[in-house]
């Protein structure tokens, strides 16, 4: 979707560094210091099914330490930190989705990541720093920072380490809508702050409104062989593509929209997740964007990310939260593509590509990531019984 530049928080991106991912629904609203309030909310249509309230957290430390402040202490290799073994038609920590001839499983939560050690233990891993060369796998927790940073090619990896696969676009949206097939997990009314679509602007509050508006746009050198490129993330809407194949191939096929099984082999829990998949910056984004947008610092900003679950209201029927805003969702695409697809929004945008479960960025190697950029798991749903 073709739009005119916007003007944000007073500031109209122009030919600046943050220009450069205005386009793609990334940054857009970065410049802003915060998102700005509406002078009135819309009341949304009441929603058919009540939803449930997210469930208490074990542990949920007040003070902050030098680890994420979202996971619990000491080894992460609990019951609740795992996959579990479902009791029904999907395991505890996902919901189960059953829409005409769709039947699947989803995470509540957008997901966040624990780490396998070479002895096979877990521990937490830091939501905000990124997953390259690191062994991880999903889980779906509420009340934790869920995992930005990731690229499509690592959230594939760490959902397939927990018996699991990313979910592909028509599942995700699917899942988002409810069922009663809203444009937001609570209605067809946007209802501001109802899910996390007005935090505050990391960047600007790592690096500054003047450092920002300074920058200035990219052109990679020439190439000998090739002709010019064009910068990245150009005034024509366009942003950080490749033509570069994925970095790694899937670790499982996308399920049909009935909710097939996958036929990937599943993964041990134990000493078998990835190696998280070495992310390379596209030779068209800048190295400063791309070192900007992944400072462990813009993960960690108060009033920026919010802990899944932490907007109530922001669930549908099924049961699931937080797919509108707080962090764009990777969906699997085709890997021979030239660009991925994430999904939702996030805490500074849920309307620049589409307005709320529509919204939808396509314009991202499958191996890019930043601060902004997490995911959720799908899982075929086990059969009915009568």
């Amino acid at each position: 979707m073709a739009r005119g530049p916007q003007r944000i928080g007073g500031i109209t991106p122009g030919a600046t560094l943050f220009k450069l991912v205005a386009c793609a629904g990334i940054a857009s609203v970065l410049l802003a210091a915060c998102a700005t309030s509406p002078t009135s909310t819309v009341t949304s249509p009441s929603r058919s099914a009540a939803a449930p309230e997210p469930a208490a957290a074990a542990s949920d430390s007040d003070g902050d330490d030098d680890t994420d402040d979202d996971a619990t202490d000491g080894n992460a290799n609990d019951e609740t930190n795992r996959a579990a073994e479902p009791s029904g038609p999907c395991p505890a920590d996902m919901a189960l989705v059953a829409s005409g001839e769709r039947r699947f499983c989803v995470d509540k939560y957008e997901a966040s990541l624990v780490e396998v050690l070479a002895d096979g233990t877990e521990k937490p891993f830091p939501h905000y720093v990124p997953v390259d060369g690191h062994d991880v796998r999903a889980v779906s927790r509420p009340h934790a920072f869920p995992q930005g940073y990731i690229s499509e090619v690592q959230a594939q990896d760490a959902c397939a380490a927990s018996h699991k696969r990313l979910c592909n676009m028509d599942e995700w949206k699917t899942a988002c809508m409810g069922p009663s097939h809203t444009t937001f997990p609570y209605g067809d009314a946007r209802r501001p702050g109802a899910c996390h679509d007005t935090g505050k602007s990391a960047v600007i509050a790592v690096f500054g409104a003047k450092a920002v508006a300074a920058s200035t746009p990219y052109s990679p050198p020439p190439s000998a062989s090739s002709t010019p490129s064009k910068p990245a993330h150009s005034t024509k809407g366009r942003a950080a593509q490749s033509s570069r194949p994925r970095a790694t191939a899937a670790k499982s096929t996308t399920a049909s929209k009935s909710g097939g099984k996958a036929s990937s082999k599943k993964l041990s829990h134990r000493g078998n997740a990835k190696k998280g998949a070495a992310s390379q910056r596209p030779s068209n984004v800048d190295p400063g964007v791309w070192a900007k947008l992944n400072d462990p610092g813009l993960g960690q900003v108060d009033g920026a990310l919010a802990k899944t679950g932490e907007h109530a209201e922001c669930v549908n029927g099924f049961g699931v939260f937080d797919m509108v805003g707080n962090l764009h969702e990777w969906v699997a695409t085709d890997p021979n593509a030239p660009h991925g697809t994430f999904a939702g929004g996030y805490y500074l945008d849920t309307t620049l590509n589409g307005d709320g479960c529509n919204y939808r960025t396509v314009a991202h190697a499958h191996d890019y990531h930043d601060y902004s950029t997490g995911f959720r798991c799908c899982a075929p749903a086990q059969p009915a019984t009568d």
